[in-house]
């Protein structure tokens, strides 16, 4: 039998439309998670079959994204010797990673995880360590929001034991650029924190543990010199701003002022412009055009018999004009070789 393009565009149509949407997802997701009873029992304690997987060094950075603008981007080494074992954790006992290197979240992202976990379960263990009897997230911060929009009670968590500051850190960041990496903004953020609350010494520091060069460090550090109205408005979609451009924005701003800045990175935002035109706009700022400076004129009617026959205009430049309408023609021929000869122009 065959099936015509027009009859198969008809019923992928109509499938399309009886698709269940996010909201449908979540909804079933819910009541999935409200009706398990697993949810109402105690932390539950699992022994690991195995050893623990170990979290390997990242590998060294290859020329070629050294020599990218965004640098060996997400990257973080760390070596954890910890022992670690499996827990079911009540998640009024789970605390956020108070170094976490996410610090903006997606609301679209956490939907997507609450329905998967609601219709499969959470696949994948949250990370953490125990600080003052409370569970410290090393990393699953998206995981946590999502299980908290489903109403859930628990989460799966792989502890380990005496993790550090620079650890909880670097975990996180590990986490996120094998998932879905933080955006430039989230790294500036979380880099000033590290290095206010003493856990890095400086961006020389930062570099060195995510194996990104430093004058991108530098360059992602600048983002945070932009005004409050501008990084709001980054925050709503951070991953529209690469580093360069946030970078450029930066400079652009201290040049142009705040309202032109805002100006420009709704532009970004909207997919309008990007480094380039951030460039190109802070150099007409820097180097603006030399106006043409304005010229004062005279102006004088020539008159014959009370009618008007024509004009001599004349400027602070020395330019002058001369029109003037002469009916006869001797006196026109008479006017015009009076003018030639006293400016020399021959046939």
């Amino acid at each position: 039998m065959l099936i015509s393009k027009k009859d198969m565009a008809s019923r992928a149509a109509k499938a399309a439309s009886m698709a269940p949407n996010i909201e449908d997802r979540l909804r079933h997701a819910r009541d999935m998670v409200a009706s398990h009873p697993a949810d109402d029992q105690g932390p539950v304690m699992f022994a690991p079959a195995s050893p623990p997987p170990q979290v390997p060094a990242a590998p060294p950075p290859s020329d070629s994204a050294q020599g990218s603008e965004e640098g060996a981007a997400n990257r973080a080494t760390v070596s954890v010797e910890h022992s670690a074992r499996m827990e079911v954790v009540s998640i009024e006992q789970i605390d956020q990673n108070p170094f976490n290197a996410r610090k903006i979240y997606r609301a679209s992202r956490v939907n997507e995880l609450a329905a998967s976990i609601g219709a499969h379960g959470q696949e994948t263990p949250g990370m953490a360590t125990i600080r003052a009897g409370r569970y410290v997230l090393a990393a699953g911060h998206y995981r946590l929001k999502a299980l908290k929009l489903l109403g859930a009670k628990t989460m799966i968590l792989m502890v380990r034991e005496s993790l550090t500051d620079r650890e909880l850190y670097a975990l996180s960041y590990r986490e996120n650029a094998e998932r879905e990496a933080q955006s430039s903004l989230d790294n500036a953020l979380s880099w000033r924190e590290l290095i206010d609350q003493g856990v890095y010494a400086s961006e020389s520091d930062i570099a060195e543990a995510t194996s990104m060069s430093l004058p991108n460090v530098n360059k992602t550090m600048a983002a945070l010199r932009l005004s409050t109205a501008v990084l709001d408005l980054i925050k709503e979609d951070p991953k529209s701003f690469a580093m360069s451009a946030l970078y450029e924005l930066a400079l652009y701003e201290e040049a142009a002022g705040s309202v032109k800045a805002l100006a420009i990175a709704k532009l970004v935002a909207a997919g309008d412009a990007g480094r380039k035109e951030i460039q190109e706009a802070r150099a007409q700022v820097e180097t603006p055009r030399e106006r043409k400076r304005k010229e004062t004129s005279r102006q004088y009617k020539i008159n014959r018999d009370g009618k008007h026959i024509g004009l001599l205009k004349e400027w602070d430049s020395g330019k002058v004009l001369f029109e003037v309408a002469v009916e006869d023609p001797k006196e026109r021929a008479a006017l015009v070789a009076e003018l030639r000869e006293k400016f020399g122009i021959s046939e």
